[in-house]
């Protein structure tokens, strides 16, 4: 309802007073009418807020790291000392998630990018991400971010990736998901449909571009070099470091080729991961005692690289990758010469070729024989693009869910369902898998790379609970039978039954046939022990959720059952109803303000709570002034 202009001279009509009311009057009842105009805008305001929060949307605070790196909760903000990466690490284990009080320090972190091992105790912590979640859902889709209310504490709500769907059974096998929707049915692999929710979720394993200087000037061999196939040098992967005629500029971080012989020139990729040995030596500024070993890329996370999680980094094998760079080719003297891209996945190697003369893209997979031998290539498809000599492009080559992808400056080459595979059984590493990327040329071409990027895609680990009746009561959380229960119900997809291969993997990783071979007598327990129990069968009104960071987030997969008996509800105990979906995840409308002044950390306004006594807000500030907003990270949830 508009109201006319309090400042307006009143008349009988607008102001509700007649023309020989006393001006003290009228001028109070101006007063009353622009008070009540403010109450009813405020109240109209609440009303509408309230509505467009019950049935439109709703924001919500991230508290914890369950979806890291694609949500942060509570974090700190480090830059390594080693590689300059600068990083995130989940902080939310600092408090506790029910009185907010401090209940300890995170100290140290490693860096995802050099594994060296940082002091972080001083450095800024900020809050989670505030997000913006659509609650008018229609339908829901796999690999969508939901939030949820809590099965077991209906209050309390979460926010999981949808994995599964109503009326499937769920398998988590090396990383990827696979449904079926009947026991006598084929499993099927369920890749990410939308290809940009794919990249957006990859996971950096190296990022040239933070080259780790402190190992370098301490001896440390460079992960990226130009290399020669030695099958017998199997320490290296089979890639050893040999002068060939690509050219290394390490001050630029770029590589140049003017290739003039016939033979593929490699640059090569070799997963070098230093030793705690190596990595103390770097730190005390002392010569490396022994060269860098290549080990196999695993699941680890930087996020969870702190304090006592550490132990429970890197446990698997990941072989989903994606390689990114900036290539130019300048000169083509030969219209046959192609840019050779490579990227090795256990029993099978997959190749991209991009023909700069007219601009043919043509995908490849080969797999070892019997005899450990790659075979004859196979083409899967072809494409076309835009890609010519004379530019610049930013190239990204994904081989992720058995199924390969390029993007060129961003956009997607289309070959439909064309470059895809199967895989039957167990895909195991072998010793390529220590130096799984290259990019090659031969003669008549003149190129240029540099950026160079090595990512992954998340690995699901197979951890759950397994109890003797599906439907078994189990103690009240936070009592010491439940603990017991709990523990003695967990089943690790790292561990055997009996217990022997506990930390096992972990050690085997720089012997990538030590690893298939114990990762093939654990995966074979544990399907003699637990059979079926291994998966996820989901009822017609239910889904499975799981958290982004999969080592530290207890989703699905790890959900106890206590409450939901009482209630008389029958649920599965790792299932989330129709009925607890609240809506999916659209938007981070606010990461956390960026402070600036005081050599960037800004000025702290107040300290911590905890253990009956504060800490002094210059020591370790909840909050810092000022900062401006942090808009890199205000994006699209996918």
């Amino acid at each position: 309802m508009t109201k006319p202009d309090t400042k307006t001279e009143a008349t009988p009509q607008n102001a509700g007073v007649s023309a020989s009311s006393p001006p003290g009057k009228a001028t109070a009842m101006r007063r009353e009418e622009g008070l009540r105009d403010t109450v009813e805008a405020i109240a109209i305001a609440f009303i509408l807020a309230f509505v467009f929060k019950t049935y439109e949307a709703e924001a919500f605070v991230i508290p914890t790291g369950s979806m890291a790196p694609t949500l942060f909760g509570r974090h700190k903000e480090v830059v390594c000392d080693c590689c300059q990466l600068p990083y995130p690490v989940g902080a939310s284990g600092e408090i506790n998630q029910e009185t907010g009080l401090l209940i300890g320090r995170i100290r140290n972190s490693a860096c995802p990018n050099c594994r060296f091992v940082n002091n972080i105790l001083d450095a800024p912590v900020f809050n989670g991400d505030r997000i913006v979640v659509n609650k008018q859902v229609t339908s829901w889709n796999r690999y969508d971010v939901v939030v949820f209310r809590n099965p077991e504490e209906p209050h309390v709500n979460y926010i999981k990736r949808l994995i599964g769907l109503p009326g499937e059974t769920v398998s988590l096998r090396q990383g990827d998901v696979y449904t079926r929707n009947s026991a006598d049915a084929e499993w099927q692999i369920q890749r990410k449909q939308d290809p940009t929710r794919q990249l957006a979720i990859q996971i950096p394993v190296y990022d040239d571009r933070y080259p780790p200087q402190k190992l370098l000037q301490a001896g440390a061999e460079e992960r990226w070099v130009p290399a020669v196939a030695n099958p017998q040098q199997v320490d290296l992967g089979g890639w050893p470091a040999m002068d060939n005629e690509w050219k290394a500029d390490r001050q630029e971080r770029s590589f140049a080729i003017e290739a003039t012989t016939s033979q593929l020139n490699w640059l090569r990729y070799r997963h070098l991961v230093p030793s705690p040995t190596q990595l103390q030596a770097a730190a005390s500024d002392l010569p490396i005692p022994s060269p860098l070993q290549p080990e196999l890329i695993t699941d680890f996370c930087g996020f969870n690289a702190e304090r006592d999680n550490l132990s429970n980094q890197g446990r698997f094998w990941t072989s989903d990758l994606t390689l990114r760079f900036q290539l130019t080719v300048s000169d083509v003297r030969d219209a046959d010469s192609v840019v050779l891209l490579e990227l090795v996945e256990g029993q099978r190697t997959v190749h991209c070729e991009l023909k700069p003369s007219d601009g043919s893209v043509r995908f490849h997979v080969a797999s070892l024989d019997e005899n450990g031998t790659l075979g004859e290539r196979q083409l899967l498809a072809e494409a076309s693009s835009d890609f010519r000599a004379g530019d610049e492009y930013e190239i990204c080559f994904a081989n992720v869910d058995d199924r390969l992808l390029l993007w060129i400056d961003g956009d997607l080459i289309e070959t439909g369902e064309t470059a895809v595979f199967e895989t039957e059984t167990l895909n195991l590493p072998t010793d390529a898998d220590l130096a799984p990327a290259g990019i090659a040329v031969a003669a008549g071409l003149n190129a240029e790379v540099s950026q160079l990027q090595l990512l992954r895609d998340i690995y699901y680990r197979n951890d759950l609970i397994v109890m003797s009746d599906p439907q078994q009561v189990m103690a009240k959380p936070g009592t010491t039978e439940f603990r017991n229960e709990y523990f003695n119900s967990q089943v690790e997809e790292h561990t055997s039954p009996d217990f022997r291969n506990r930390q096992a993997l972990s050690s085997c990783l720089r012997s990538p046939e030590a690893y298939a071979i114990r990762y093939s007598e654990i995966r074979e327990d544990l399907v003699a022990e637990y059979g079926d129990d291994l998966y996820f069968a989901l009822d017609d009104d239910e889904y499975l959720m799981l958290g982004d960071n999969s080592p530290a987030s207890k989703d699905s997969r790890l959900f106890d059952n206590y409450s939901r008996p009482m209630r008389g509800i029958s649920s599965s105990r790792y299932a989330v109803r129709d009925f607890d979906l609240i809506g999916k995840a659209m938007f981070i409308f606010w990461p956390h303000g960026v402070p600036f002044l005081n050599g960037g950390k800004g000025f702290g306004i107040m300290g911590h709570s905890g253990q009956g006594r504060a800490l002094d807000a210059k020591k370790y500030p909840l909050y810092r002034l000022p900062f401006y907003p942090n808009f890199s990270r205000m994006k699209v949830i996918y």
